[in-house]
């Protein structure tokens, strides 16, 4: 389970279910290799149009800044999902200042699911959202209103079973 750091259920008080999970190891030097080739034909079609004089090598550098300043903030992407007593809890990092919550009244149905492979990351759907770090496999969550959520999952029985538990003890309040 590489990405993933699991924490206990604490008391009453404490989440009923927590994950924590990161983008795959081999994200950031994928995202560096497929980069990278940019940046030398950048260099060819920028040095023979202008000569190396200051505005090219200025241009150059922005071109490498643009190509390469985002690696580090979409390899360190991490999403953390928790169940509470009062329903479902996320935060994609660096993508979402703050949680983003679903309470389980507003839950219509939610279910197992799976989603194809290399499809990682934060994306929107024309079912809904995808939150992807590290897993194929996750729970879809339908709400009354609004989109669609699929929260993928390194542990997805334990978080549809939490989510199950939350709803139940939900509607009997």
């Amino acid at each position: 389970m590489a990405g993933s750091e699991t924490e206990p259920a604490i008391a009453s008080a404490g989440p009923i279910f927590e994950e924590h999970q990161s983008m795959p190891p081999w994200f950031g030097p994928a995202l560096v290799a497929l980069s990278a080739p940019a940046l030398p034909v950048a260099a060819v079609v920028i040095l023979d149009a202008e000569g190396v004089t200051g505005e090219s090598v200025a241009i150059l550098a922005a071109v490498a800044v643009l190509v390469l300043a985002p690696i580090p903030v979409f390899a360190r992407a991490r999403l953390r999902t928790t169940v509470r007593e009062d329903g479902v809890a996320f935060r994609f990092s660096p993508f979402h200042r703050s949680e983003r919550r679903v309470r389980f009244d507003e839950i219509t149905d939610v279910r197992r699911s799976e989603r194809g492979a290399y499809q990682y990351g934060l994306r929107r759907t024309r079912w809904g959202w995808e939150y992807r770090p590290n897993a194929r496999e996750g729970v879809e969550i339908r709400r009354e209103r609004g989109p669609a959520i699929f929260l993928g999952s390194e542990r997805p029985r334990e978080l549809l079973t939490a989510i199950e538990t939350g709803l139940r003890q939900s509607r009997t309040r």
